[in-house]
């Protein structure tokens, strides 16, 4: 039976102020299923500081028009060549492969930006729409450290000295570290999101970053820190997907899989690695209801909540 009560933690003062992120950890707030989902990203280094609104940026609000039919997200990083000139900052695509069908991580696309970016943009675009490899297709993954300071500030102290310690530390080769703009769920403080394969987490710190990208240990150990993945639709099939996860361990992350919700049961089907089709369901309903107030106000002045997933009667076909 799923606890529907929320009570305040009692070490807390409900009227004293609190950042966001503290309050989160202070509550057991669970982030799986807030990953958002979504068909693509395109990254634009962009050096700061940066609106609050990124898509308020004259990068961002040039190339709109063309990623507003596909439905991408834009996400501004941080050059990585901070001597690079406007021409020289690089631009990157992750797009879905075309054709629709299960996810299976995204394709990566990369240029310089050259003497027009709605043009570069173009260019991306124009391959991530042919389904054969073009020269733009390059390997390489990237892990996004959101420190958008402007936009929150638990972000802004928590998610930018993430990506400080982590390029310090250095990359493992073919990764990359960026620190970028809002990915959603500050009050998750430090968050980030690996591309290509999607996957978005929690309350981050070095030993998380290390842990996912190396898949070190048992994955029940960071199911706490897994918010889900992008390239699955819908909070109750992600939270179907951590269950999951949790039996399959760190493989399901490379398998292609696909899900639904019918309103009272999801399913998630994926392949096992005998590379068989397996489809895995539960019922997914409502859980805690969790006040969640804005950055460093008081829980008692609360005006949204967010509501956490119960999954249970898993069975696997």
């Amino acid at each position: 039976m799923v606890n529907m009560t929320w009570a305040s933690p009692p070490d807390l003062d409900p009227e004293a102020k609190i950042r966001c992120s503290e309050w989160s950890r202070a509550a057991a707030l669970s982030p799986v299923a807030t990953s958002g989902t979504y068909p693509g990203f395109l990254l634009l280094e962009l050096p700061l500081p940066w609106p609050g609104d990124i898509g308020e940026s004259p990068e961002a609000a040039a190339v709109a028009p063309l990623l507003s039919p596909a439905g991408y997200r834009v996400q501004a990083v941080v050059p990585s060549n901070p001597d690079a000139s406007p021409e020289e900052r690089r631009v990157v695509l992750y797009a879905r492969s075309p054709g629709g069908g299960p996810f299976t991580g995204y394709r990566r696309f990369e240029r310089a930006v050259g003497p027009s970016l709605p043009a570069a943009v173009a260019d991306l675009l124009a391959g991530a729409a042919n389904p054969e490899s073009c020269d733009l297709e390059a390997g390489g993954a990237d892990v996004l450290v959101c420190g958008h300071g402007q936009r929150d500030s638990c972000c802004g102290r928590l998610g930018a000295g993430l990506a400080t310690r982590l390029a310090a530390a250095g990359a493992p080769e073919g990764v990359t570290y960026r620190r970028t703009s809002h990915l959603g769920g500050h009050r998750f403080a430090a968050t980030f999101l690996v591309l290509p394969e999607g996957t978005a987490w929690a309350y981050g710190d070095e030993d998380l970053v290390e842990t996912v990208l190396r898949r070190k240990g048992d994955v029940a150990d960071v199911a706490g820190n897994y918010r889900g993945c992008c390239g699955l639709g819908g909070p109750q099939v992600q939270a179907l997907e951590l269950e999951v996860l949790r039996r399959v361990g760190w493989s399901l992350l490379d398998s292609p899989r696909s899900g639904s919700f019918d309103g009272s049961r999801a399913e998630l089907a994926c392949v096992d690695d005998a590379g068989a089709t397996v489809t895995w369901s539960a019922d997914v309903a409502r859980g805690r209801a969790v006040p969640t107030p804005d950055c460093q106000r008081p829980p008692s002045s609360a005006t949204k909540s967010q509501i956490e997933w119960a999954v249970s009667a898993v069975t696997r076909d």
